[in-house]
């Protein structure tokens, strides 16, 4: 009815989240995450001990694991580029103890070529008996991050982990730098390893 909007174009910014938890908190969701059991609880295990992405975990297949890394292909992880993963041992225990139903580590309870959903309705009941409030999935990318910076991994060892693009080894310098910084992504990882065995009495 009339020639334009009142109201003026408004422009909103998202606000990046800093939440990282505390020790003590990683230790109350790391104790309800085996409580609570497979597949939500294994997959929050994963998250804690690897820093990937929830996509990247519930999308994991079973011969994507080598020994010792797991292998995410190209075109699989958000900057579709092959991302190698060393894992330590705690993360072989724990994928060593998870049943195989299909290729999927955690398929979908309604089709097995489908990956873990229900994401809201598993942390709501996850969340009921932990007192760790404002927390989401990522904020245990973020901890893990934080902490190997803490445990003295160096930034572009760090986002290798990480496998972020646009970090210290970004645009001409990954170009000409080919390095796959494997071993020191295995001793920042072994590292870690220590660092929750002796917070988290594994």
């Amino acid at each position: 009815m009339i020639d334009a909007s009142p109201v003026p174009p408004l422009k909103f910014k998202a606000q990046s989240r800093a939440r990282v938890l505390t020790d003590g908190e990683l230790q109350k969701v790391w104790r309800r995450a085996e409580e609570f059991g497979y597949p939500y609880g294994s997959i929050v295990q994963l998250l804690i001990l690897t820093g990937q992405r929830r996509g990247e975990i519930s999308g994991l297949r079973w011969d994507w694991i080598k020994d010792d890394d797991i292998v995410f292909p190209q075109g699989f992880a958000k900057n579709s580029r092959e991302h190698r993963l060393p894992i330590g041992v705690w993360t072989k225990r724990i994928l060593n103890e998870l049943p195989q139903f299909s290729d999927m580590v955690f398929p979908s309870r309604y089709d097995e070529i489908k990956n873990f959903s229900g994401w809201s309705k598993a942390k709501r009941q996850f969340d009921k008996t932990i007192d760790v409030r404002d927390y989401v999935l990522h904020d245990l990318r973020r901890t893990f991050s934080s902490n190997l910076a803490q445990l003295g991994t160096p930034i572009h060892v760090a986002e290798k982990l990480l496998n972020h693009v646009s970090g210290t080894v970004s645009g001409i310098a990954a170009v000409y730098n080919r390095y796959t910084y494997l071993p020191e992504m295995r001793q920042a990882v072994a590292a870690y390893d220590a660092h929750l065995q002796k917070l988290l009495d594994l």
